[in-house]
């Protein structure tokens, strides 16, 4: 069963990727496109070979959620989203 989420919420989810430098500031530019402010912390694998990224903020409603996860998606190296 789906959860209802009423929104204005704040949303907290992790992606991984196969590491980039650069991640960071790609996850931040998708955010800032959107008018959507927020926090991204990373913590790299035990090797450095995959970094999660965490990233929580503020949505105005599902669809700017569902955007933003679907340009983080697509970002070269993405594994998978929680």
């Amino acid at each position: 069963m789906k959860k209802k989420i009423d929104y204005p919420a704040e949303i907290t989810f992790k992606s991984i990727f196969v590491h980039d430098p650069e991640l960071a500031e790609i996850i931040r530019a998708i955010l800032d496109e959107q008018g959507v402010a927020g926090e991204i912390s990373h913590k790299p694998s035990k090797n450095s070979k995959y970094i999660s990224y965490t990233i929580t903020a503020e949505f105005e409603s599902e669809t700017r959620l569902n955007e933003v996860c679907c340009r983080i998606s697509a970002i070269a190296g993405f594994i998978m989203m929680m």
